[in-house]
C-alpha cells in the first residue's frame, strides 16, 4: 500500500509562505518542472537550475511548484544558502533535518543505512530520533569528505524510493563551497534517486563566484539536467496581476497602465510588487464600486530600481519604534526568532509584537510557519536595504544585542555568533569576538568544512588582542585547516608565519609543528621548496638533541624535503638516522610511517633496499591493523618494483591494494591503484582496460582536495591514444597545453611527438631545433625521462640526428633501467630501446643493436608486450638496411612486432613494419577495407594534393576523385581531409 501523500503541514515553512499578491506567468517553467518531478518507479535523479537576476521570481516560481508537487505525493525539502553567515552545509543540513523529521522511525532506521555514523558530522541530534550511531570514521581529510558524501547520497536514494523527493536549493549565489561539492556528488552518484533537485541562483555576472560558475558547468555535463533562465513578465503578464491584486476592472485602460508598469519596472516580479504597493498605499490607485483607477499616473512615482529607496519611502510611512525593530531585524538575519528578537529589543514585548505587526501589513516581512514564532524579510533585497542604511556604530551596537541574546539562548550556531561579535568588537573588544571564531572553525572543521574552518581564523588574527602563543597556535590551526581545503599556498603562509613566532619565542616544539606542517604540505602538492628545508633544520637545532618521536618526524621530514630538492644521497643519510632513532623508542607506528617513506631515498639506495623497507612498514601496518598506512606503503612499492620492471609483482600487490581501497572507499587511494592499472594494463598490451582505467582514476581524482589529477590523466591518454592510432583527437588540446607550458614540462615534447608520429616532419624538426636552441636542460624541472623519450621518438621519426646526439649522454645514465614516468604514472618498457634508436640515427649500429638486444631481453622478462613490440620493430628497422644475414633476422623480428601489435591492437605500429615490408602479404593487406586506388588516392591527399592534382596525376575525372575521398572518409572515420592524412601516416599507407 503506497504512503499516505505529504499534507501541507509537511512543506517545509519557507515554502509553505502564501503571499498577498498573486503569481502570474512562468506557464513554459511550470510545465518543465512538472515534467521533470520522477513520480513514477524507475524514474532516476533530474536537475533542474534556475538562475535569473535578483526580484525575477525564483523563490516564488519554486514555492508554487513546491505545493503542486506535495499535493502530487512528493516529499518536499527545502535549505536556504544565507547572504551573511556561510554556515557549512547549511541547505543540506535544513533539508535533512526535515526528512528525519517527517520520516517514520522504522523508516528512518532503515533508510539511513550503514552510513549512519557519517551524518553525526551534519546532524549532531540525529540520534535523539534515531538512537545510538558510530563515531564517523577517522580518515584523511579527502576519504572523511566522501563518506560523508556518499552517507548522504545513500540516505536521499532510500529515501526516495519510498516516495518521490523534491529538494530545492535557494540562493545558491551564496553557497558555501562544501554545499556546492555535496551538489556535485548527488549529480554524479545518485542516478538512482527518485528525487528532482531543483536550486536557484542568480546568474548575472557579478553574483556568480567562480566556485558556483565551476559547479554549473559541472552539473551540465550530467544527465538528465535542465537549465531555466526567468526573465522579466511581460505586459499581458503584468496586466494579470494588475487585475487580480486590485480586484477590480481597469477598463481600457488596463493595457495602457501594465505597458507602463512593466517599462519602468523591466517586467522584474520584485519591482512590479514593490511599485502596486507603493500606488495602493499613496492612494495611486483607488476602488470605487469595483471599478478601478489611477490618480497619478505610473511614471510620476518614479522608477523603483533603487531598492534602498524603496525600503526608505516604506519605512517613512512607519513610525520611529516600529523602524528600529526592522532595524535591529535586519541585524538578526533574513530570517529571526521572535525570542531572540524580543531579547535583543530596547522595547517592551507588548511593543514589539504591535510593531512587528505593522511591519508585516506592511509587507517588509511575514510569519514564517514552523515549531516556533519566526519572520522572515520578504526578500534579501528589502533586508539589505535596511542594513546598509545603519551608521557603523549604530550597527555595532545592534550586532552587540543580537549577538548577547543569542548567546543568552544557547542554541545558536558558533558561526553565527562569531559573526555578531566580530562585527561588535569596536564598541566590545575582541574576547568573545576571537572565542566564538575558534568555536564556529573548529565546527566547520568537524563537518570537513575547512574552508570555511580557515576564514574564521582569519578574523581572530585580524581581531588581534592574542598573545604570540595563542596567535602561533591559530596560525597551524589555519595552516591545517588550509593544507585540508587544499589551498597550499595559504597553508604554506600560515605554518611559515607560527614557525616566525615560535623563532622569536625560542619554543623548539611550537617551530617543530609548524616545520613539520609545511613541509608536509610541500610534499602532498609536490611543491618544491627549500623553505622546508630551512625550517626543518632550525627546529632540530632548537629541540632537545635527544631521541623523541617529534624529533623522528624531523628527519623523516628533511630526507623527504632534501630528496625533493634533488639532494638524494643527503636523504637517504638523514632517513636512516630517523629510521633507527624510531627503533630505539620501541615506537612501531612512527617507525611505519617512516619506512612508508623511504621511497624517496630510491635514488640513494639501491631500489631493491628501497622495496625492502617498504615491506617491512606494510608488515607493521598490518600489525598495527592500520589500513591507510599499509595502503600507502604498498602504493609506494608498486612504484618501486614498476622502476625495477617486476610488474609481475606489481600486479600482486595491485590487487591488495584494490582490496584495500574496496575496503576503505579512500579516494585517493582509489585514484592511485587505478592509474597504476592503467599502467600495467598498457605495458602488457591491454589498451582497452588501461583506458578503462584511467578513466576510472580521473574520476576519483576529481575528488582529491588541491591536487589536480589532470596531469596524470592526460600523460596516461597521450600513451593510449599513441598505441590506438588516435593520437590526432588530441592534437589541438596538446597544442594549448604546449603553448602555455612555461615551466619546462613535458607538453612540448609531448606536442614534438604527437606532430612526427601525424607526419608533420618539417613542424616537428622546427619543435626539435627550439627545444635544442633553448638548452634541454629546463625539462629537468618536470618529467625529465618523459621529455627525453618524447623527444627520442620525433628524432627516430623525423630523422633528427643532432638532437638525437644532444640527447643520447643524458639518457645513457639510465641504460639497463625501465623508464617510469612520474610515480608509476607509465611505464614504457626498457631505456635501451630508446638509446638504440639514437645510437642508430648517431651511426652507431653496433651500439643500437646492443641496446636493443637489452631491451628485448628485459621486456621480455617484464611481460611488457607493448613495449616488446616496439623494440622488436627498432631492430628490425635497424637491420633491414643491412646484408643478407642481419635482412633475415630482420625478418624475424618484425614478424614478431606484426604479430604483437595485431593482437594488441596497435595500428600506427602495424603500419610501420608493413611500410618497412612493402613485398610482403601483409603490406598488400590495407586497413578498414581501403582498395588499393583509395589507398592511393589516400597517400596523394596526405600530401596535401587537391581532388584536381589527384585526378590529373591519377588520369582520373575530378568527380571520381571527390567520390573515392568521401569513401576514404567514411572507411577510416575522419571528419576530414586533414585526419585523413593523420590516417595515413599513423597506419603505414604512406609511401615507403
Amino acid at each position: 500500500m503506497p504512503p499516505p501523500a505529504p499534507t501541507q503541514q509537511q512543506l517545509p515553512g519557507p515554502l509553505r509562505l502564501r503571499p498577498s499578491f498573486p503569481f502570474v506567468g512562468r506557464p513554459r517553467e511550470l510545465a518543465v518542472l512538472r515534467s521533470l518531478l520522477p513520480l513514477a518507479d524507475g524514474e532516476g535523479r533530474r536537475i533542474a537550475l534556475i538562475g535569473g537576476e535578483a526580484g525575477s521570481g525564483k523563490t516564488r516560481l519554486v514555492r508554487e511548484f513546491a505545493h503542486e508537487a506535495a499535493a502530487d505525493g512528493a516529499l518536499v525539502l527545502h535549505g536556504g544558502c544565507d547572504a551573511v553567515v556561510r554556515t557549512p552545509y547549511r541547505p543540506i543540513v535544513e533539508a535533512l533535518d526535515h526528512l528525519v523529521r517527517v520520516s517514520d522511525l522504522s523508516e528512518l532506521m532503515e533508510d539511513l543505512g550503514p552510513g549512519r555514523g557519517e551524518l553525526r558530522r551534519l546532524l549532531p541530534d540525529l540520534s535523539a530520533y534515531a538512537g545510538p550511531l558510530p563515531e564517523p570514521i577517522a580518515a584523511d581529510q579527502d576519504t572523511e569528505r566522501h563518506r560523508l558524501h556518499a552517507a548522504v547520497t545513500d540516505f536521499l536514494v532510500a529515501a526516495s524510493l519510498r516516495r518521490p523527493l523534491l529538494v530545492v536549493v535557494e540562493d545558491g549565489h551564496w553557497a558555501d563551497r562544501p554545499s556546492l561539492l555535496l551538489l556535485r556528488h548527488l549529480s554524479n552518484r545518485a542516478a538512482d534517486a527518485r528525487m528532482l533537485l531543483v536550486a536557484t541562483f542568480r546568474d548575472t555576472e557579478a553574483d556568480v563566484p567562480d566556485e558556483l560558475s565551476e559547479t554549473l558547468a559541472d552539473l551540465r555535463r550530467s544527465e538528465g539536467v535542465v537549465r531555466l533562465r526567468l526573465t522579466g513578465l511581460g505586459n499581458d503578464e503584468v496586466a494579470e496581476f494588475m487585475s487580480r491584486a486590485a480586484a477590480g476592472d481597469f477598463g481600457d485602460q488596463l493595457p495602457g497602465i501594465a505597458a507602463a508598469i512593466t517599462a519602468l519596472t523591466g517586467g522584474n516580479p520584485f519591482l512590479v510588487t514593490e511599485l502596486w504597493r507603493q500606488m495602493t498605499e499613496t492612494g495611486v490607485l483607488e476602488i470605487r464600486r469595483g471599478r478601478a483607477r489611477l490618480t497619478r499616473t505610473p511614471a510620476e512615482l518614479g522608477t523603483p530600481e533603487g531598492v534602498r529607496e524603496v525600503a526608505t519611502q516604506r519605512l517613512a510611512r512607519l513610525d520611529p519604534d516600529t523602524a528600529g525593530v526592522l532595524e535591529l531585524a535586519a541585524v538578526a538575519g533574513l530570517e529571526f526568532e521572535l525570542a531572540v528578537l524580543s531579547a535583543a529589543a530596547a522595547v517592551d514585548h507588548r511593543s514589539l509584537l504591535e510593531s512587528l505587526d505593522r511591519s508585516a501589513r506592511s509587507g517588509m516581512i511575514v510569519e514564517v510557519p514552523g515549531r516556533t514564532l519566526r519572520f522572515r524579510f520578504t526578500h534579501e533585497l528589502v533586508r539589505r536595504a535596511l542594513y546598509d542604511r545603519l551608521g557603523t556604530l549604530r550597527r555595532a551596537e545592534l550586532h552587540l544585542c543580537v549577538g548577547e541574546a543569542l548567546e543568552a539562548a544557547s542554541s545558536a550556531a558558533p558561526a553565527d555568533l562569531a559573526h555578531h561579535f566580530a562585527e561588535a568588537a569596536r564598541i566590545d573588544g575582541a574576547e568573545r569576538a576571537v572565542a566564538y571564531s575558534l568555536r564556529a572553525s573548529r565546527a566547520a572543521a568537524q563537518s570537513l568544512a575547512f574552508e570555511e574552518a580557515a576564514a574564521p581564523l582569519r578574523t581572530a588574527l585580524e581581531l588581534g588582542a592574542q598573545t604570540e602563543v595563542e596567535r602561533a597556535e591559530i596560525h597551524l590551526e589555519l595552516g591545517w585547516a588550509c593544507f585540508c581545503a587544499g589551498k597550499s599556498v595559504d597553508a604554506m603562509s600560515a605554518y611559515w608565519s607560527a614557525a616566525q613566532i615560535a623563532g622569536r619565542l625560542a619554543d623548539g616544539e611550537l617551530l617543530a609543528r609548524a616545520a613539520v606542517g609545511y613541509e608536509d604540505t610541500c610534499y602532498r602538492q609536490g611543491i618544491f621548496d627549500a623553505g622546508a628545508l630551512e625550517l626543518l633544520s632550525d627546529a632540530l637545532a632548537m629541540i632537545d638533541p635527544g631521541d623523541s618521536q617529534l624529533r623522528v618526524m624531523l628527519l623523516a621530514g628533511v630526507a623527504r624535503a632534501q630528496a625533493f630538492v634533488g639532494d638524494h644521497l643527503r636523504s637517504g643519510v638523514v632517513l636512516e638516522s630517523s629510521i633507527a632513532m624510531a627503533r630505539r623508542l620501541g615506537d612501531r607506528r612512527t617507525l611505519a610511517s617512516v619506512l612508508a617513506r623511504s621511497y624517496w631515498a630510491k635514488s640513494a639506495d639501491p631500489v631493491e633496499e628501497v622495496i625492502d623497507m617498504l615491506s617491512e612498514g606494510r608488515d607493521l601496518a598490518v600489525m598495527l591493523a592500520d589500513v591507510e598506512l599499509e595502503a600507502e606503503a604498498l602504493e609506494w612499492r608498486i612504484a618501486a618494483q614498476m622502476a625495477i620492471g617486476d610488474l609481475e609483482t606489481c600486479g600482486r600487490d595491485l590487487e591488495v591494494v584494490s582490496e584495500l581501497a574496496d575496503r576503505t572507499r579512500q579516494p585517493f587511494i582509489l585514484h592511485v591503484a587505478e592509474h597504476y592499472r592503467s599502467a600495467l594494463a598498457l605495458a602488457e598490451g591491454r589498451l582497452d582496460e588501461a583506458d578503462a582505467a584511467a578513466e576510472r582514476s580521473r574520476e576519483w581524482g576529481r575528488l582529491l582536495t588541491g591536487r589536480d589529477a589532470s596531469g596524470v590523466y592526460g600523460i596516461q591518454t597521450f600513451s593510449i591514444r599513441r598505441e590506438q592510432g588516435r593520437l590526432a583527437e588530441l592534437g589541438p588540446v596538446i597544442r594549448v597545453l604546449a603553448a602555455a607550458d612555461r615551466t619546462g614540462g613535458a607538453w612540448r615534447p609531448g606536442l614534438v611527438a604527437l606532430l612526427a608520429e601525424l607526419g608533420m616532419a618539417d613542424e616537428a624538426r622546427r619543435e626539435l631545433e627550439a627545444l635544442r636552441s633553448r638548452g634541454l636542460d629546463e625539462l629537468r624541472r618536470s618529467l625529465w625521462i618523459a621529455s627525453l623519450t618524447y623527444i627520442t621518438d620525433a628524432c627516430s621519426l623525423v630523422g633528427d640526428s643532432e638532437t638525437a646526439a644532444a640527447v643520447y649522454p643524458l639518457l645513457a645514465v639510465h641504460a639497463g633501467s625501465t623508464v617510469m614516468i612520474g610515480h608509476g604514472v607509465a611505464c614504457y618498457g626498457s631505456a635501451d630501446r630508446y638509446l638504440g634508436m639514437l645510437a642508430r640515427l648517431n651511426g652507431e649500429r653496433d651500439r643500437a643493436g646492443a641496446h636493443f638486444e637489452t631491451a628485448m631481453a628485459v621486456e621480455e622478462r617484464m611481460g611488457a608486450d607493448t613495449w616488446l613490440a616496439h623494440s622488436s620493430y627498432e631492430y628490425g628497422r635497424l637491420l633491414v638496411t643491412g646484408d643478407d644475414d642481419e635482412r633475415e633476422r630482420a625478418s624475424a623480428f618484425l614478424d614478431r612486432a606484426a604479430g604483437l601489435a595485431e593482437r594488441i591492437g596497435m595500428p600506427t605500429l602495424l603500419g610501420r613494419v608493413r611500410a618497412l615490408r612493402p613485398g610482403t602479404a601483409a603490406a598488400r593487406v590495407f586497413p578498414d577495407g581501403l582498395s588499393k586506388r583509395e589507398v592511393e588516392i589516400l597517400r596523394q591527399v596526405a600530401r596535401g594534393k587537391s581532388n584536381r592534382e589527384i585526378g590529373r596525376g591519377l588520369f582520373i575525372s575530378e568527380h571520381t576523385v571527390a567520390n573515392h575521398v568521401r569513401n576514404i572518409l567514411r572507411k577510416t572515420g575522419s571528419a576530414n581531409r586533414t585526419e585523413a592524412a593523420a590516417y595515413a601516416h599513423t597506419r603505414g599507407v604512406i609511401d615507403p
